[in-house]
């Protein structure tokens, strides 16, 4: 399902520490009965916002001053350091659980209040003030890589925005057209729920969401990682055993199918990455 599980790191909630205002985070949201939900053993190691060793290798011509789309957003975390690394003309975080999606939403609250306090710390500091007024621990580790000037936050709320959707079923006709689309490790959770005919679906949504000239970042889960989460649900099971469009494939459907024009890949391996979430990455050239 396309707008569900990703298999990113799985990424602490950014805090800061004003006191008097804490807000918490949603509760998470239990999946659609049936559906192959990512188990909590499939998260590696906790990382703050930015911090994701894929923003390393992307580059940033792929998203500065482009309309994004981000496929299986997860908690929102890498669509939020994409914006704040590459400062995109939009992104669009999309997931299936509406659990993840309140949660990406808390997390961009959360990070654009840092950034406000942020800059207000940066103008005291100019001014020469006091530095008992300065940034509040934590708010530094939040921009991604250290590259993300504070005055940058106070249009994230312009720049990203997220919405449960089930990207492959939903009969919702998408009016937007983006030059970048992105699916990270969401492509099994997609063929186990969906099968064959779920990752056609998305392939070709895909490729008509995107302008001319657009890239579509893929980062496929292999096959022997279906066979791992094959049997968390019946669903997953029946499909598993169905499957014909193995994940070897999806190139070749991808260029000869579909229609892409080109692809690169970009990693072979992730430096950084925790094991076995060390996949290549793929760029599709429209």
């Amino acid at each position: 399902m396309a707008a569900a599980k990703r298999d990113t790191p799985s990424q602490r909630m950014v805090t800061t520490t004003s006191s008097g205002d804490a807000v918490q985070p949603p509760p998470e949201a239990k999946g659609a009965k049936g559906e192959a939900k990512r188990k909590q053993s499939d998260a590696p190691i906790d990382r703050n916002v930015g911090e994701d060793s894929r923003l390393e290798i992307f580059r940033k011509e792929w998203f500065a001053g482009k309309d994004c789309l981000d496929i299986g957003c997860n908690q929102g975390l890498v669509t939020i350091g994409l914006a704040m690394k590459f400062e995109c003309r939009s992104i669009l975080g999309v997931d299936i659980d509406s659990g993840l999606i309140e949660t990406a939403k808390w997390n961009l609250r959360t990070i654009a209040r840092a950034g406000k306090v942020a800059t207000k710390s940066a103008k005291v500091h100019n001014s020469s003030v006091s530095t008992t007024q300065s940034c509040p621990e934590g708010v530094v580790s939040e921009m991604p890589n250290g590259n993300i000037s504070v005055h940058k936050q106070h249009d994230l709320f312009e720049i990203v925005s997220f919405r449960p959707d089930n990207f492959v079923q939903s009969t919702h006709r998408y009016s937007e057209e983006y030059d970048t689309i992105m699916c990270l490790s969401v492509t099994k959770w997609i063929h186990l729920n969906w099968g064959d005919d779920g990752i056609i679906t998305l392939f070709v949504k895909i490729w008509s969401l995107l302008r001319p000239g657009g890239i579509f970042i893929m980062e496929p889960q292999p096959w022997i990682s279906y066979k791992k989460n094959r049997s968390v649900s019946e669903v997953a099971r029946e499909n598993f055993n169905d499957i014909c469009i193995y994940p070897e494939k999806f190139r070749e459907i991808l260029l000869d199918k579909v229609g892409f024009r080109s692809v690169e890949v970009i990693t072979d391996r992730l430096a950084g990455s925790v094991a076995g979430f060390d996949r290549p990455i793929e760029v599709y050239h429209k």
